[in-house]
């Protein structure tokens, strides 16, 4: 599905990836784990085509589209939890089952700016989930959540992205676990 081979990619001086090849296979769950520092973010944005690799290539061997789940929320504080998550598809349908599976049920109507830190986590996990997607890139998906919440957020992932590709980064053990994993460590 996706071939990374010999990319390196530095920020000035600051080499941050050097001839590193991964080939990443269809319903296929890999943890990328390492340093602070290490590349982990640098090479989801590679794969996402935000960055391009000073050397070596990144090829989208199927086509396949992905899905993220940022380290940031990026939400849209002035639209409704429902209104961000239809942003990216038009289900609503979809998009309040997998509010209500990550237990917001009761906030599907309220504004993006009067949830919690933990509770828009959840919108942006819920959003990611509602796309149309072949491979789900989670970056530090579960930061703020606590076990009950991160427990129902891994069981809808799994449950959503069943047969599908699923590449994390956590500094989390525990979390890779869960959704059951292979290392890659950068």
């Amino acid at each position: 599905m996706l071939k990374i081979d010999n990319i390196s990619f530095a920020y000035g001086e600051n080499t941050i990836l050097k001839d590193f090849s991964l080939d990443i296979a269809q319903n296929e769950k890999i943890w990328l784990y390492g340093e602070s520092g290490c590349g982990k973010t640098t090479l989801l944005k590679l794969i996402l085509g935000l960055l391009k690799p000073q050397k070596g290539s990144v090829i989208n061997i199927t086509g396949a589209k992905p899905s993220v789940v940022f380290q940031e929320d990026r939400l849209l504080p002035f639209k409704t939890a429902l209104q961000n998550i239809l942003l990216v598809k038009d289900d609503p349908q979809k998009a309040i089952e997998n509010l209500s599976a990550l237990g917001l049920s009761d906030y599907i109507n309220a504004p993006v700016s009067e949830l919690s830190g933990g509770m828009c986590r959840r919108v942006a996990i819920a959003r990611a989930l509602t796309a149309d997607f072949d491979f789900l890139v989670l970056d530090e998906p579960f930061t703020g959540l606590d076990k009950e919440n991160i427990q129902k957020a891994v069981e809808q992932i799994l449950r959503v992205a069943q047969g599908k590709t699923i590449i994390l980064v956590t500094h989390s053990k525990e979390e890779a676990e869960l959704l059951d994993a292979t290392q890659i460590k950068l």
